[in-house]
């Protein structure tokens, strides 16, 4: 029977910890928050559902397929109008 050989090293899970912790601390920054200890950011998500926190609304406000479908509404509109006024 071999015995149990570790693929990663202390170093590397070190590494991700670190990285992991930087971006979200980014995200955090650009948001405004002021964290108190950046370790907390290691584990877990940092986003809340919130409309400020959310970042699938782009610069109107609503998400993607609301937007198709505004487009897809206007689109109906323009030519019911079009078409009665011929």
């Amino acid at each position: 029977m071999k015995p149990h050989i570790k693929n990663r090293s202390r170093a590397y899970y070190r590494h991700h910890r670190k990285r992991v912790i930087q971006r979200k601390s980014k995200i955090v920054k650009q948001l405004g928050w002021q964290p108190v200890l950046t370790g907390y950011f290691a584990k877990g998500k940092i986003h809340c559902s919130c409309w400020m926190c959310s970042q699938k609304t782009n610069k109107d406000g609503f998400p993607h397929s609301q937007n198709a479908q505004l487009e897809s509404l206007n689109s109906q509109l323009y030519e019911y109008n079009n078409d009665k006024e011929v």
